[in-house]
Parts: structure tokens; sequence; C-alpha cells
């Protein structure tokens, strides 16, 4: 069985995992000094903990990236096997290249409704197969 709900999780949390990294970054690299003349964090291990946890960010990145690529992976082959088009364009749009329902209804001029029953119709048929290989 394909775990949909882990790859959406996954989709979220990346962008969420981006933005931390980066925020880490800018903190672990900062020397801005304050009126005093000290450099910022003097006295202290602020910066080495900064450092810690972009390298715990970035850990955590890579391996929720991998787990997403090695799901598309096991994916992409079975979204072949969808009789409908339209069924085949919407899952590779909203699980191989990530874009968010209400993207894909934008540009397949649909409604967020009529995505989510494609996604949802399409996610049951590639589950009932995988079960009966």
């Amino acid at each position: 069985m394909i775990d949909f709900i882990r790859m959406r999780k996954l989709m979220r949390e990346l962008p969420n995992i981006e933005w931390d990294i980066a925020r880490l970054n800018a903190n672990a690299t900062r020397v801005t000094s304050y009126i005093t003349g000290m450099p910022r964090n003097a006295g202290g291990n602020h910066q080495e903990d900064a450092y810690i946890a972009l390298a715990d960010a970035t850990d955590a990145y890579r391996a929720a990236l991998t787990e997403l690529e090695e799901m598309r992976e096991e994916l992409d082959p079975m979204i072949d096997m969808l009789d409908d088009i339209n069924d085949q364009g919407i899952m590779r749009m909203r699980y191989i290249k990530g874009y968010r329902p209400d993207e894909i209804a934008a540009i397949l001029e649909m409604t967020r409704r009529n995505v989510y029953y494609h996604l949802s119709h399409s996610e049951r048929i590639i589950n009932r197969a995988k079960q009966n290989l």
C-alpha cells in the first residue's frame, strides 16, 4: 500500500524545514555587534548551539526528502495503470511534482472539490491494485 497520508505530510513539512535551515544558518553565521562592541553571543555557546541545530535540521531535511523520493519512485509507475488520463495528470501533479490541490485546480480550471474527488478516487484504485500484487 502507498502511504499517501505520509507523502502529503512530508510535502507539507519540507518547506518548513527549508525555512528553519535558512533561519538557523542566519543565526549560526551572525556576527553583528551590539553597542558594547562585544560580538553577539559573546560569553555563551549560542553560536555553537545554532550550528548543532542547523546540522540537525539539515539531517532531518535530507531524511524527509529521501523518504519522499523513494515513495515517489514507487508510485510513479503505478500512476500509469489509471485508466483516466485526467486522473494520471492530477496524481502526477500532486504527488510527483508536489503541487497543492488549489494550484492543480487553478491550472486545470476545475474546482478544488473536483480535484479532491479525482485524487481520492485514484488513491483508492492504486491502493487496491497494490494490495492485489
